[in-house]
């Protein structure tokens, strides 16, 4: 009887969906994002690699509608690394990063299964490994700027009569620019806009 392919041999498969221009482009760019922010520090090195990966799952998911999980599952263990060397171990920083994990995903699923096709499974994932890695702030905050410049290009597209009202729009890139945006400027958009002030 014929199996299906080992599951993680389909981890490394999903990889190839990976490289295009547009990766190559907003990678070079996304890899020094970090060290320009945060200068040529741990910190610097983890939020770079952290929004390469990042792009890696708007790549994929452009050029072949998947977001590969062995890219989810290295942001997740970076966000155990960040926590562990550049945060500081402590029990209210493992509350926020866990917290952060479930607070934007776990609704997007129960969304998903009441409303066929609200959200996607790389959606949901994504927002489950880049939570863990920012803590529940930074990804409320992230998912808000990503599904407001989502709704934007949806309405931009129906204006000029490019997609029906049912089209579905991928998140994943709009995600990954709010993701990747508060990764960088995250406390002072959250400070500015909520007034709740952060301690990391």
């Amino acid at each position: 009887m014929m199996t299906d392919a080992p599951s993680g041999n389909r981890l490394i498969t999903d990889l190839k969906s990976i490289p295009s221009p547009v990766f190559y482009i907003f990678a070079a760019v996304a890899f020094f994002c970090g060290f320009f922010v945060y200068g040529i520090t741990l910190k610097g090195l983890i939020t770079s690699l952290f929004i390469l990966l990042l792009v890696a799952c708007a790549s994929s998911d452009i050029k072949a509608g998947i977001v590969p999980d062995l890219i989810l599952i290295f942001i997740a263990v970076l966000g155990v690394i960040c926590f562990l060397t550049v945060e500081g171990w402590s029990v209210t920083g493992l509350i926020t990063h866990i917290i952060g994990a479930f607070c934007v995903s776990v609704p997007m699923l129960i969304l998903a299964l009441i409303i066929k096709g609200a959200f996607g499974g790389g959606d949901i994932k994504l927002m489950a490994a880049a939570g863990l890695y920012l803590g529940w702030q930074y990804s409320m905050a992230g998912f808000m700027i990503g599904m407001c410049i989502a709704g934007i290009y949806g309405i931009y597209l129906l204006a000029v009569k490019r997609a029906k009202a049912r089209q579905k729009v991928r998140l994943v890139p709009f995600l990954v620019y709010g993701l990747a945006t508060v990764s960088l400027f995250g406390k002072q958009i959250i400070n500015a806009l909520l007034n709740v002030p952060l301690s990391y």
